[in-house]
């Protein structure tokens, strides 16, 4: 009996918006797209534009810059950085130059950014002007073969009146750096150096590995994932056959950080290839869709963005019935209903909202979309397809899925035990075919087969990790992890690290990690430690919290820890996962409003 295999056409466009040569770097497919609309804005930043010919330009001159201080073809350069347009300079700049890009997350630990730069030997970095990180790299460059650290600041990309009343704040408060050495350089005085040099763009190599993102740690610990160039070409042409707008001249707001894949190839890519302008914003805060309403016509978040937003203006509402009950009042009235009006016209102009990185349940979509007047489509995807591969139908959203494949995926349902492929409404294990699979984990080939499998006739499908289920009409509806993972607003957290760290402590026994509810949409570690025999859970409590502040990404650390004599067992000898989440949440809800052990 042959395997049930779900693609689908029925919801897609019939004709993409653009179609796309796959078959040429990603330099070559922007620039061709952009040659007959240079005078369009590819960007917006912090109240200034730049248009796809000035864009283009400042690209090339990092590529030469890169180029004369010593970078070649196949050379690779780490790129640490948050939202500016610096990050459309190095896709462009990069991918000319036929260099491996390293996109590194600038929230990692000091030992991390280390290890993913040596794991590359990567022979450059562009590192975004934060005090904190830079101090990161002068610890460790003694440690690396990195010949510069270009220092990308915000304030490159201001005008100059902006720039000039920035930099005197700086000045004023002591925020400007100094650093005393002479491999790092100020991006602007970095480009001075390619004045002379000359770059003829790479040629294309379909399976070449071009691109280390890393991975969210969904599916066990973090990695880094290599990708090719061609997989960005799919997986902007997968968007092109979806019916939400992406249309050139049109305005994407990015709120997805580029380390991150969604963000990178569904956004910042994207935007690229759809002569699109892209608004972006510096700071990784729930703010920036809100602040941002009225600048663009399709936003690209997670659901911690749209919950904000949604909050906002029921607040919002509500304040301003309440002041038209206080005669004195009237100025505070008065500017909540301005901000109301922004907020209102800015709704208007916004075409849909897409979400991804986290779940959205259906009757909050339901609630969201009633406020908004607008649709907010679900995405579904993974680092190794190279983001998105399932999506809501814009005029046929479905609350509650995740949406359907997209152009070119197919999808099939493993009953996890058996490996066998399920029928429609039945819940398994959810398996992905894509044209732009990646390449591999660096330096872990187990972990590379034990995602990327091969079905019997050697086709290979990506074992995402997540249950599923879909319906007669193709649509998906997610049902869990089949590992565990913990969706902290748009983090997600992988158990594994954070037990890991503390069993690694000699007074512990045993550690499990769960998510609990602590506030409304919001899911947070709490750890269950037992611990061995003698031990007083109050005296080693500091040195427990000390440990996972070390070891840890800020948002990893647990909110709770609590001390339980052993361990529940499911009757097959498993981790009782479930009777432990139930735990937490009585136990959180117990203590709201009281003292509790917090970090």
């Amino acid at each position: 009996m042959s395997e049930q295999i779900y693609s689908t056409n029925k919801y897609n466009r019939k004709k993409p918006i653009k179609e796309f040569d796959l078959n040429q770097t990603m330099y070559s497919l922007v620039t061709s797209e952009a040659a007959d609309d240079l005078n369009l804005y590819a960007t917006g930043f912090l109240g200034s534009n730049m248009t796809y010919k000035d864009l283009i330009e400042e690209s090339d001159k990092l590529a030469a810059a890169l180029k004369a201080s010593g970078i070649k073809e196949n050379d690779a350069v780490a790129i640490c950085t948050t939202s500016t347009p610096i990050v459309q300079e190095c896709l462009l700049a990069l991918s000319k130059l036929g260099v491996k890009m390293v996109w590194i997350d600038l929230r990692c630990k000091e030992k991390d950014i280390l290890n993913y730069i040596n794991s590359q030997n990567c022979k450059a970095a562009i590192v975004f002007e934060k005090e904190d990180l830079l101090k990161m790299f002068q610890n460790f460059i003694s440690e690396t073969d990195l010949q510069n650290v270009i220092i990308s600041s915000p304030l490159d990309y201001l005008n100059p009146v902006i720039r000039t009343l920035a930099n005197l704040k700086n000045k004023n408060s002591g925020e400007n750096l100094t650093i005393d050495n002479k491999r790092f350089i100020k991006f602007k005085d970095f480009l001075r150096l390619g004045k002379n040099t000359k770059v003829e763009p790479s040629s294309f190599e379909k399976d070449k590995p071009s691109l280390v993102v890393q991975s969210s740690g969904s599916t066990g610990k973090p990695k880094q994932i290599v990708h090719t160039e061609y997989n960005f070409n799919s997986a902007v042409q997968k968007m092109a056959y979806t019916d939400l707008p992406f249309y050139k001249g049109d305005t994407m707001h990015i709120s997805i950080p580029p380390f991150i894949i969604y963000g990178l190839g569904n956004s910042f890519y994207a935007s690229l290839a759809f002569t699109m302008k892209a608004e972006l914003n510096p700071y990784i805060n729930p703010e920036s869709v809100y602040n941002d309403l009225g600048k663009f016509d399709i936003a690209l978040a997670a659901p911690v963005h749209y919950r904000y937003l949604y909050d906002k203006l029921i607040k919002l509402k509500s304040d301003i019935k309440a002041l038209e009950q206080d005669p004195n009042k009237h100025k505070e009235l008065r500017q909540k209903m301005h901000e109301l009006k922004r907020v209102l016209e800015g709704l208007k102009r916004v075409k849909v909202f897409v979400s991804g990185g986290d779940e959205i349940k259906a009757q909050e979509l339901i609630d969201m979309q009633n406020e908004f007047d607008k649709v907010i489509v679900n995405g579904y995807g993974n680092n190794e397809c190279l983001g998105a591969v399932v999506v809501s139908p814009r005029y046929a959203n479905r609350p509650g899925s995740i949406g359907v494949p997209m152009h070119g995926v197919e999808i099939k349902i493993i009953e996890p035990d058996t490996g066998k492929t399920l029928s429609p409404k039945e819940i398994g294990d959810l398996y992905i075919h894509s044209d732009n699979m990646f390449v591999e984990y660096v330096g872990n080939e187990e972990a590379t087969k034990d995602i990327k499998v091969a079905d019997e006739s050697g086709k290979k499908w990506i074992k995402t990790g997540d249950l599923a289920m879909i319906d007669e009409d193709y649509f998906i509806f997610h049902k869990g992890r089949s590992r565990r993972v913990i969706n902290k607003a748009s983090f997600k957290i992988s158990p594994d690290s954070i037990e890991n760290c503390i069993e690694a402590l000699p007074f512990v026994k045993e550690c499990v990690v769960v998510g609990v509810d602590d506030e409304e949409n919001v899911k947070v570690p709490m750890a269950f430690i037992v611990l061995k025999e003698g031990i007083t859970f109050s005296d080693v409590l500091p040195t427990i919290k000390e440990e996972c502040l070390k070891e840890l990404p800020d948002y990893e650390v647990p909110s709770y820890f609590e001390e339980i004599a052993s361990i529940p067992y499911t009757a097959n000898e498993k981790k009782d996962i479930l009777k432990l989440e139930e735990m937490g949440n009585t136990l959180v809800k117990e203590r709201k409003g009281l003292s509790r052990t917090r970090t």
